[in-house]
């Protein structure tokens, strides 16, 4: 029968009732999520075997990692016993079994640990050889803890109790100590009686990788109006994990008038390990009344860390190229005496469409006017300084406003509109 090899079982002394993980080498070929743990035995010097009731019968405890509780029936051992672990671990029709070689010692006192655990925070931490990370423990009696716990998982490890009160305690581990990643349970010790408690709580220990920086390379196209669609291209440095734990937080473009305005944005598509895209809309709210340069930036998370993005990218805004150009359909009054144009209270008001392209109305070519109201449909407007030498004769407007077609300001003389000035 082929055999299995035992890796470690913790805690190294048991107690009666002392709930312990045995940790088995992978079974090449056998698959740990199908395979099934029975005929759990303890064997004492000169006794027959004893069997284990309460035991997972899966390795849903770690990877190739399950716990059991030491039987009562050690009791009547004498004050200490070692014996023999023996159990079968049957997968797709074999059946494995442990070899009479892997011993233990069983004290005969019962396990009482007075703790009781309710939470860990977080569960998910991540480590290399230089870092350390702290996971607070919640429960009852914690204060009796002893500083120095266990790490029980793919590979044995030591960690620190410290910040110890009745309700929480902070354990803290070393990446140093914790070097292969995979799932972990705390094993805690009562200060006095080294009593023991597995935290039922896995804790998942992740190889930290550096967090990328992220790169703009492209946008396509780089002119844009309000509602147009782009492409956004981005990469990454190599030896990151993949974009799966890249989440954009914000896609902003900054225009040079000082406006800053947040792009739309939709999930991103890998290209590669080392680059993806993202479709982007710039969203019909932005304001463009002429052509303008701006400037995209990216902020991303990386897991739960802000990344470094090197560099941001240009491009021009445009006006909405299916906006209509201003018109003025009528203007008050159309007639006026040169003593009424000059009072303080005088002014004209032009109606139309789109005037709040318009950004200058002048008189003729001379008479520089104030725009003080202003509508899409209706924008009144009067003189800087008065007239005081206007002649009497007919005036058209001259206007400059943001050509909407060619983004740029343009001028030109409003010939259906005629101000008549009489005596």
């Amino acid at each position: 029968m082929p055999s299995i090899n035992i890796n470690f079982i913790l805690p190294a002394i048991l107690k009666v009732g002392t709930e312990a993980v045995i940790s088995v080498q992978p079974i090449p070929g056998v698959d740990q999520t199908k395979a099934t743990i029975h005929d759990l035995t303890l064997t004492a010097p000169d006794h027959a075997p004893e069997a284990v009731w309460t035991y997972q019968r899966g390795f849903e405890f770690s990877d190739w990692a399950f716990s059991f509780i030491v039987p009562e029936s050690f009791m009547f051992h004498g004050h200490s016993s070692l014996a023999i672990v023996n159990f079968k671990i049957s997968a797709g029709g074999q059946v494995f079994q442990t070899p009479d070689n892997d011993i233990i010692i069983v004290e005969t006192t019962v396990n009482r640990p007075p703790f009781y655990v309710t939470s860990i925070t977080p569960t998910t931490i991540q480590l290399d050889a230089q870092s350390t990370a702290q996971v607070l423990v919640t429960g009852t009696s914690l204060d009796k803890a002893h500083p120095r716990c266990e790490l029980a998982g793919p590979l044995p490890a030591g960690a620190t109790i410290t910040a110890a009160s009745a309700t929480n305690c902070t354990v803290e581990i070393k990446g140093s100590d914790a070097s292969v990643p995979g799932k972990y349970r705390i094993i805690l010790y009562e200060a006095t009686t080294q009593d023991t408690f597995i935290v039922p709580i896995d804790i998942n220990i992740e190889e930290k990788s550096p967090d990328p920086k992220l790169k703009l390379l492209s946008i396509t196209p780089d002119v844009l109006a309000p509602g147009d669609s782009f492409k956004l291209r981005i990469s990454k440095d190599v030896g990151t994990s993949g974009w799966n734990d890249v989440h954009i937080r914000v896609v902003q473009i900054d225009e040079a008038s000082g406006r800053t305005s947040n792009v739309q944005y939709g999930n991103i598509n890998p290209v590669s390990n080392t680059e993806c895209s993202v479709d982007c809309i710039l969203p019909t709210a932005v304001k463009v009344v002429l052509n303008e340069k701006a400037t995209l930036k990216l902020f991303a998370f990386y897991k739960r860390n802000w990344v470094n993005v090197t560099n941001t990218l240009p491009l021009t805004l445009r006006p909405d190229p299916r906006t209509t150009k201003y018109t003025v359909s009528t203007c008050r009054p159309h007639a006026a005496s040169k003593q009424f144009i000059k009072s303080s209270r005088f002014l004209f008001v032009l109606n139309g469409t789109n005037l709040d392209q318009i950004t200058s109305v002048n008189l003729g070519n001379a008479y520089q006017m104030d725009i003080f109201a202003r509508r899409a449909f209706r924008i009144q407007c009067r003189f800087l300084t008065p007239p005081n030498d206007i002649k009497e004769g007919l005036y058209n407007f001259t206007i400059k406003y943001n050509d909407p077609q060619s983004g740029t300001e343009k001028t030109e003389v409003l010939k259906n509109i005629v101000v008549q000035i009489s005596v």
